[in-house]
C-alpha cells in the first residue's frame, strides 16, 4: 500500500471545519453521543431493552427513547439513573487541557453560540397566568 501526502487545500470545507477547535455546542453534542453509544452498548451488552430501561430508570418508556436519540441535555440525575439502570457508575471530573488547547479552546463564544431564548431556562415561558378568583 502506498500513501500518498498532499499539501491541503485552504479553500476545502473539510479543511476550514478543522482549522479550528471544535465550538462548545459542537463539542457538547459530540459528548452527548458519545454517552449515549456508552448506554446503548451497555444495554446491548446486558440484553437490557428500551421498555426494561426505562422501568429500572422509573421513567417513561418516551423518556428512554428521547435520551437516547442523543438530542437531550442530560441532567446528573438521568446520567445516574441510567447508570444504576445497567448496573454501571458514572464518573465526572474535569481533566485540565495541554496549554495550546487551552488557549484555543478559551476564546470568547461566537455570536452564533451565545443563547438566543430563554425558553430553556423557563420551560413554561407560554403559559397563561391564571387570575385569583375574586
Amino acid at each position: 500500500m502506498k500513501i500518498i501526502y498532499r499539501k491541503a487545500d485552504p479553500n476545502d470545507p473539510l479543511v476550514k471545519a478543522f482549522a479550528e477547535p471544535p465550538s462548545v455546542v459542537s463539542e457538547a453534542e459530540y459528548r452527548k453521543l458519545m454517552i449515549v453509544e456508552e448506554l446503548l452498548a451497555l444495554m446491548e451488552e446486558k440484553g437490557i431493552s428500551r421498555g426494561e430501561l426505562a422501568k429500572r430508570m422509573e421513567v417513561q418508556p418516551s423518556r428512554v427513547t428521547s435520551m437516547l436519540t442523543g438530542t437531550n441535555n442530560f441532567t446528573i440525575e438521568t446520567l445516574v439513573r441510567a447508570g444504576r439502570a445497567v448496573g454501571a457508575d458514572i464518573e465526572l471530573h474535569f481533566v485540565p487541557m495541554k496549554k495550546d488547547e487551552a488557549k484555543s479552546k478559551a476564546a470568547k463564544p461566537k455570536a452564533s453560540e451565545e443563547s438566543i431564548s430563554k425558553v430553556a431556562e423557563d420551560p413554561t415561558p407560554y403559559r397563561a397566568k391564571r387570575k385569583p378568583k375574586a
